[in-house]
């Protein structure tokens, strides 16, 4: 059962990964990094049984937010801000599960956190909609700037590349909603990346171009005080935002499956795969709400099943990188669209408004912030 999990799980992360990545501002490669040596940490120190650990929506996006806001994107300058950014909320989440502050997730409140993810989700599909239409546009992490930059350069749009998104987010829909256990995201990277060698890529269609064989490299995170102090916000809020996704789908898991969670040994987990991330070339991970679901319902035991996907994305690193390099952008962008879109919750502000108003006011509070 656990063989058979690692590897639904393995061929779903390699192309979020991927995507997740290129979110991040990093290359796609370091998705794949950060899918191998984290998940075994975590399976080591970790409580839960299915939690599947590894790059998420979410994270990807705090950690451009915070990055970018000090190095451009993609610059050594950068990749090594991310590293940093890595350790810090490593050795953040590892102490605090050292020294038993597990129990502060008991003070989540779930309506800033609902408010926050549906918001973010948004400026997530806004940041893709450039790789959808084939178009150039700035890093910015402004919801105004960034629809006010999609309408301006609207006109520039490369039809093949659109054809491509469309039919991309037409499929995913679909299959989520028929058959939810389809591995629908690896099947579209391979028809996206053979059709692209076949010729979409002369007809303007980006692609992902080169991505490093080998080995996650072994990376040093450069330590500097100025960049410690801009980044530490972020880093805690990497560190709760982490931890909340992750305990949440965890220990509803761990309810059906009849075992309880440590909340210490998660933080402890979570921040070991994030150390180990830090100084093998990744970027800072969680538990993935909607992989965790899959792992489980593909029958993952224990965290056996974890190591088997850490085993199976190695062996892409190892010999199958080559194949990524027709690979459209625009395949990466629409996987990313339609993870971001499951996240706006707008069920949850209608359901928190009948429950108890002032929790409605602080979803929507938050939201706008």
């Amino acid at each position: 059962a656990d063989l058979a999990a690692g590897l639904t799980i393995a061929v779903m992360l390699v192309p979020q990964g991927m995507a997740y990545a290129m979110l991040a501002g990093l290359p796609p490669v370091t998705g794949l990094y950060a899918s191998v040596l984290p998940l075994i940490a975590y399976a080591l120190l970790g409580s839960s049984r299915q939690l599947a650990v590894g790059p998420v929506a979410m994270i990807s996006l705090l950690v451009f937010a915070s990055c970018s806001t000090l190095a451009q994107p993609g610059t050594p300058a950068y990749v090594s801000l991310v590293l940093l950014l890595a350790l810090m909320v490593g050795v953040l989440q590892l102490t605090a599960g050292l020294v038993r502050l597990g129990f502060l997730i008991n003070f989540f409140s779930h309506a800033v956190i609902s408010g926050f993810t549906s918001a973010a989700a948004i400026v997530i599909i806004l940041s893709q909609i450039k790789h959808l239409l084939g178009i150039s546009l700035g890093n910015e992490q402004s919801v105004f700037v960034l629809a006010g930059d999609l309408l301006r350069h609207a006109g520039k749009t490369n039809l093949p590349t659109l054809s491509v998104g469309i039919l991309c987010l037409a499929a995913l829909v679909f299959f989520r909603r028929k058959y939810p256990r389809f591995p629908c995201a690896m099947l579209l990277v391979v028809a996206g990346t053979l059709l692209a060698y076949a010729g979409l890529a002369g007809l303007g269609v980006r692609t992902v171009g080169d991505v490093p064989r080998g080995l996650p490299p072994l990376s040093v995170p450069q330590w500097g005080m100025a960049a410690a102090r801009a980044l530490f916000p972020y880093a805690l809020v990497i560190v709760f935002v982490g931890f909340m996704e992750s305990i949440s789908v965890s220990k509803y898991i761990a309810a059906r499956s009849g075992y309880k969670i440590d909340p210490d040994r998660e933080l402890m987990g979570l921040g070991a795969a994030n150390l180990v991330s830090a100084f093998f070339s990744g970027y800072p991970v969680t538990g993935g709400l909607s992989r965790t679901a899959v792992n489980y319902q593909a029958g993952a035991r224990t965290q056996l099943a974890a190591v088997i996907t850490a085993a199976a994305i190695l062996l892409v690193l190892v010999a199958l990188t080559p194949l990524f390099f027709y690979l459209p952008n625009a395949v990466l962008g629409a996987i990313i669209v339609a993870a971001a879109a499951g996240l706006i919750d707008y069920r949850e502000a209608i359901h928190l408004f009948r429950l108890k108003k002032t929790d409605g006011w602080m979803f929507c509070v938050t939201f706008a912030c």
